[in-house]
């Protein structure tokens, strides 16, 4: 698996500009890609406010195909993502859709843990698709829906918001659960800090499959 050892950093749009910053790496460097469409612009074609996933996107049978997340309003396309030519991975060219790490475990797999990312806010400052990420509480289900239209439930198991040094790659890549699927979630919180253009920390969620 690329990145075991790695220190995942998810990127976050900056208020005015963004950069490219990469920050303490093992194998995989830093997440880096930002958003570079308004939400008007994702791939969902929404007419005002969160887009809502287009029925004619499609992905192989076994990936992911959409995120659900009733108690937050989220439900989001789901890009494949994998490894820029600079060694960093990829993330959502919009604030809007969600990256899945293609190197992560597939949904219904029944073992690992999915992994996915997706920004806190757009170009504008405007909320992202997973600006209330940090609301989530234990218990709280996600829903993922494959491309084979078969969905999968999962139970958040811990929500956690650590600084961007001490994301842990390899757990972020494992279930919580051991034994059984996982599904994780990543993305900016804390305070922006305009020297370094990103945010300072970064909010994680855990789920374990349930359905």
């Amino acid at each position: 698996m690329v990145g075991v050892g790695a220190v995942l950093v998810i990127a976050a749009s900056g208020y005015l500009i963004y950069s490219m910053l990469i920050h303490k790496s093992v194998g995989v460097p830093a997440a880096i890609g930002q958003p570079t469409s308004t939400p008007a612009e994702s791939i969902s074609q929404p007419s005002t406010g969160p887009p809502t996933p287009s029925t004619s996107y499609t992905v192989p049978a076994t990936h992911p195909k959409e995120l659900i997340v009733d108690r937050l309003g989220i439900k989001a396309n789901v890009l494949s993502e994998g490894v820029l030519a600079s060694g960093a991975l990829d993330a959502p060219k919009t604030a809007w859709d969600v990256g899945w790490f293609n190197e992560s475990a597939l949904p219904g797999s029944g073992s690992g843990a999915i992994l996915m990312d997706g920004h806190v806010n757009d170009a504008l400052n405007s909320p992202g698709v997973f600006y209330k990420l940090n609301a989530l509480l234990v218990g709280d289900i996600l829903e993922i829906v494959r491309g084979d239209g078969q969905t999968f439930t999962y139970s958040v198991t811990k929500v956690d918001q650590v600084p961007i040094n001490q994301v842990d790659m390899a757990k972020m890549q494992e279930s919580t659960t051991p034994g059984q699927e996982g599904l994780n979630l990543i993305t900016c919180g804390g305070v922006y800090d305009y020297k370094l253009h990103t945010y300072n920390d970064r909010v994680l969620v855990y789920a374990t499959r349930t359905s």
